[in-house]
């Protein structure tokens, strides 16, 4: 699914959004006429879930640090300072580690487009 490491920041970035069903809120009263033949998702909500499935495997891949150090980066936008303190590392080693892991990452996701292609 995932062609280039920025894909995989991508999608670690957008871990947190919310995409789900179309609903109309209950506490506005009157609800609109739903059509029972149309799609009941936004657009790009399928997209989203595998997207979101895929990197969730990609990082359970990962060991615990690395794992840490991409969500604090990616998802929680934490300053690196931040996530050296926490780790307890330098500023260096996180941008090292986090490199590593965005390697080990896009080598996996490279491995499961393979292994799909092969079972066609």
């Amino acid at each position: 699914m995932f062609r280039s490491q920025y894909h995989i920041v991508y999608a670690l970035e957008r871990l947190e959004d919310g995409h789900g069903p179309k609903t109309s809120s209950i506490v506005g009263g009157e609800r609109p006429e739903r059509d029972p033949d149309a799609d009941p998702f936004h657009p790009g909500f399928l997209t989203a879930l595998e997207r979101r499935t895929e990197v969730m495997h990609l990082l359970r891949g990962l060991d615990e640090r690395s794992q840490r150090l991409l969500v604090l980066w990616f998802v929680e936008g934490r300053p690196v300072t931040e996530i050296a303190s926490t780790l307890g590392i330098s500023r260096v080693h996180c941008y090292r580690l986090r490199d590593k892991a965005l390697d080990r990452m896009m080598l996996e996701s490279k491995r499961s487009r393979e292994d799909v292609r092969r079972a066609s």
